[in-house]
């Protein structure tokens, strides 16, 4: 069993004014995080008060920073043109020298509905984009003649440092796992407990192996809410007001096995949008419901000790790398224990 992980801190968007994240980013970077993350939303609903467009704060932090990989988690397929995002993701690229990722998932009601954009067949369209994205960053001119889109004579005057730029998939549902084993490079779920990971990645693994790919292809990566403390039930609180985030799908929490009503299990966070108050009166309705220990069990969180025994689990489970949203209690606190007691912990090879 290997042991050695990655550690990534998701910026605190959208409740940092976006001047600060910036330095947060550096800071992290020196306090021995290996990658930074960034949502790419246009809203934050039911709340959000700093909404960045990802790609040009990912050119802000690629400028402030040296090593740490930068992505997305996630960006979509619908709001930008395949050609678009493309040329977004290799100018990034090149500002940090090599270190983009390009976090994609099948979209969002609250960043397409409001506006208008057209998400119909979410996950085709994915397979569609990835395919173009990637042939455009090869530097070949050629045609393209699909469902969604069309090129003729097409090619990009920017190209990846290298041969190409890291495709995660967020995927969770089975069709989107089964293609993240057939065609992506990473896999960034939703947060998930150890043993449902476990299983997700098996799926992804006999995914990639029948497609004739070796699993070691695929980094699997953890999307996770932490929040470290001397006083455990200090940890626990800090947890518990973010449990809306950290299981934002009743469907996940209902397979881990904790009891919900069906008629709440429409109350996805990807299908919320302006357009459907009821959708969010809903969904605001299974925040309440969601168990202390639920969201403590998808999460990591308590002590030092307790921190490390979790990460291990994971680790165990087949994790990577860990994307960390940083809730304290206290965050610079948080940073450095990570630095100086949890980070080294998982450094030995």
């Amino acid at each position: 069993m290997f042991k050695k992980i990655k550690f990534g801190i998701y910026l605190p968007i959208p409740t940092t004014p976006v001047n600060k994240l910036v330095n947060i980013a550096r800071i992290n970077e020196e306090a021995g995080f290996e990658s930074v993350w960034v949502p790419d939303h246009l809203l934050f609903i039911p709340s959000g008060d700093f909404v960045p467009d990802a790609w040009t704060l990912l050119s802000a932090v690629a400028v402030k920073t040296d090593a740490a990989l930068l992505g997305t988690c996630v960006s979509d397929p619908h709001r930008f043109h395949p050609a678009v995002l493309a040329q977004k993701v290799a100018t990034v690229d090149q500002i940090s020298n090599g270190r983009a990722i390009l976090g994609l998932g099948a979209g969002e009601s609250m960043n397409l509905d409001p506006f208008g954009i057209k998400w119909d067949k979410p996950v085709s369209r994915l397979i569609e984009s990835v395919k173009i994205i990637r042939r455009l960053w090869s530097g070949e001119t050629f045609d393209y003649d699909g469902q969604f889109w069309r090129l003729k004579d097409a090619f990009l005057q920017i190209r990846p440092v290298k041969d190409s730029i890291p495709i995660y998939f967020a995927a969770n549902s089975p069709r989107m796992l089964k293609l993240t084993g057939e065609m992506a490079d990473g896999w960034l779920p939703l947060p998930l407990s150890p043993k449902l990971y476990k299983n997700r990645l098996e799926v992804i693994k006999k995914s990639a192996m029948d497609k004739g790919r070796s699993v070691d292809d695929i980094e699997p990566n953890a999307y996770l809410y932490t929040a470290v403390s001397d006083d455990p039930d200090e940890a626990y609180s800090v947890i518990d007001s973010m449990k809306h985030l950290i299981i934002p799908q009743p469907s996940i929490l209902k397979e881990a096995g904790y009891d919900l009503p069906d008629d709440l299990l429409s109350a996805n966070f990807s299908n919320i949008s302006t357009k459907d108050q009821s959708l969010v009166e809903k969904y605001i309705e299974y925040t309440t419901l969601i168990p202390t220990e639920a969201a403590i069990e998808f999460s990591i969180v308590g002590t030092v000790e307790d921190c490390i025994k979790k990460i291990e689990s994971y680790r165990d489970a087949g994790v990577k790398h860990l994307s960390l949203i940083n809730m304290g209690p206290d965050p610079r606190r948080t940073m450095k224990i990570y630095s100086t007691e949890i980070i080294p912990q998982f450094k030995d090879v």
